[in-house]
């Protein structure tokens, strides 16, 4: 493929995919090692959230940030190192400080997010390359989607073998590598020409554009609906494993691991244009979908229905991805991003919140397919 011998690629991928699976291992093992030890569903909603909302708050200008940066590579290193620092301490803490403690760990473990998640979405399309842009987007979708596999499976295995603790160890060892892959890879700083002169010009010019470009503005309110979803699910799935199918709740790794697979294979089965239509009707699709998880009784049955979710699901999800890579101006891409992203990470974090509140799976699932349906709904009035 093309697209794998473009200087750097190889490694700018292989690189995000591991920062994204360690990521992901969080709402597993933070969720369980903070239940495990203080016996409260509420308080891992608290701290799953709390390890969300910051970056929804600093996003836009750490974006901003990133468009005017010389070089970005030390901004991706701090954060992965204070994401290490972060996890040590919650290792530390939980069940043996104040339970106050480990939102504010929460806090720390997320608050520069952004310069990671802002560089690796932003950097695409000129490393890629117009002519490949299309193929890369599959590509990074493909890329989030394994890491869900990977991150909440092998968390989840962890987690049953040898405990929650074990897990986030894992993690933080994964984002000091990470840390040290980004230094070493000039790919990271590969950018446009077109660059702000200031953080407050950046700013402004991604808000502006986030506001008058109709499809971005679609896409982006319709994600944050899902994403709100899948903060619920992230307290809906260990409960729904425990309570529903009656195993352990470390199997939720296993069912974001379907749900991941799914997608995988509706990113590439599924494919074609990136079209309002196409993502309104997936967005649908996944609403409906969920009636089965509530149907299902075994572990078996869950995965394969919640693996269907995922494949409903891939239309939305790479069509996002690619109208992201498109349809922002070159000069701001960072922060139109990371801006987005801001925003579904804090309805990300009410989820969570709402499902610690909620604390049974089946209103969960009902609330999830609510927002998914006003996900389909806002991309429908906008096609």
């Amino acid at each position: 493929m093309r697209l794998w011998r473009r200087p750097g690629y190889a490694g700018f991928f292989l690189t995000v995919l591991l920062s994204r699976t360690a990521a992901n291992m969080f709402i597993v093992a933070g969720v369980l090692l903070v239940i495990d030890r203080t016996g409260s569903v509420s308080l891992a909603g608290i701290t799953v959230a709390a390890a969300s909302l910051p970056a929804a708050l600093t996003g836009p200008v750490l974006g901003a940030w990133l468009d005017i940066a010389r070089t970005r590579r030390l901004l991706i290193a701090v954060d992965q190192v204070l994401s290490a620092v972060a996890l040590v301490a919650l290792l530390v803490l939980a069940g043996h400080a104040p339970n106050w403690t480990l939102p504010v760990v929460g806090v720390l473990y997320s608050v520069t997010r952004p310069f990671s998640s802002g560089s690796f979405v932003s950097t695409l399309p000129e490393l890629a390359g117009p002519e490949l842009v299309g193929t890369a987007s599959s590509l990074e979708a493909s890329s989030i989607n394994v890491s869900v596999v990977l991150g909440p499976a092998f968390a989840g295995v962890l987690v049953g073998t040898v405990g929650a603790g074990a897990a986030i160890a894992a993690e933080a060892a994964s984002a000091l590598l990470v840390a040290a892959l980004v230094a070493a890879n000039p790919a990271f700083e590969v950018r446009s020409s077109q660059r702000a002169e200031r953080i407050s010009s950046a700013l402004f010019d991604g808000l502006r554009a986030l506001g008058k470009d109709r499809v971005l503005r679609a896409t982006g309110l319709a994600s944050t609906f899902a994403m709100l979803g899948w903060g619920l699910m992230a307290i809906g799935y260990p409960l729904y494993a425990r309570r529903t199918l009656h195993v352990g709740a470390n199997a939720g790794g296993y069912l974001w691991a379907a749900l991941a697979v799914g997608s995988i294979v509706g990113t590439f089965a599924l494919r074609g244009d990136a079209t309002l239509r196409r993502i309104a009707i997936s967005y649908t699709l996944l609403c409906l979908s969920a009636l089965a998880w509530l149907a299902a009784r075994d572990l078996t049955t869950a995965i394969a229905v919640v693996a269907l979710s995922g494949v409903l699901e891939g239309p939305a999800f790479v069509g996002t991805v690619l109208i992201r890579q498109r349809y922002p101006p070159p000069a701001v891409r960072a922060q139109v991003n990371t801006t987005i992203a801001s925003v579904g990470l804090a309805a990300s974090a009410l989820g969570s919140l709402i499902g610690g509140v909620l604390h049974h799976p089946v209103p969960i699932i009902v609330a999830f397919m609510v927002v998914n349906l006003l996900a389909a709904a806002t991309i429908a009035a906008s096609a």
